[in-house]
């Protein structure tokens, strides 16, 4: 095998081993399978961690705002794995308030967890910036 290519394996059995963070492989492992399933046919970049955490290396307390709706639509159960049904009950949610439910957003491509990240034709967010463009009123 060549040089570089044994470098490619090795950092991604690194990256493999950082999203696990210490945490039940099966569990990590297996929550990324479920949302693979109910997401099925996005780009690779989209099945990371950073899905549920805030940064790419998925650690317990570090979820962005779908990880927390995630979250806490399971902390009843106390259940560590996700299931598909468990990405589908939070689809009418929005966690970043951006006026797109997490479904809109992942169809679109976007990013539930970040109001900036919002699809086209999604109503303004409170958080956004206010624009400034043509006003309907008659110049003076």
């Amino acid at each position: 095998m060549p040089s570089h290519r044994r470098a490619l394996v090795r950092l991604t059995l690194v990256a493999v081993l950082a999203c696990l963070g210490g945490r039940p492989a099966g569990a990590t492992i297996d929550n990324l399978k479920s949302y693979k399933v109910a997401y099925p046919g996005k780009d690779a970049k989209a099945y990371s961690c950073k899905v549920c955490h805030l940064g790419a290396i998925g650690k317990k307390g570090d979820l962005n705002g779908y990880g927390l709706a995630l979250q806490t639509f399971k902390a009843a159960a106390g259940a560590k794995k996700l299931t598909v049904e468990d990405f589908r009950a939070v689809e009418a949610e929005d966690p970043d308030e951006d006026g797109a439910t997490t479904l809109q957003e992942l169809e679109a491509g976007t990013d539930p967890s970040n109001a900036a990240s919002a699809p086209p034709g999604s109503p303004p967010s409170q958080d956004a910036p206010a624009t400034s463009g043509p006003s309907d009123e008659p110049p003076p």
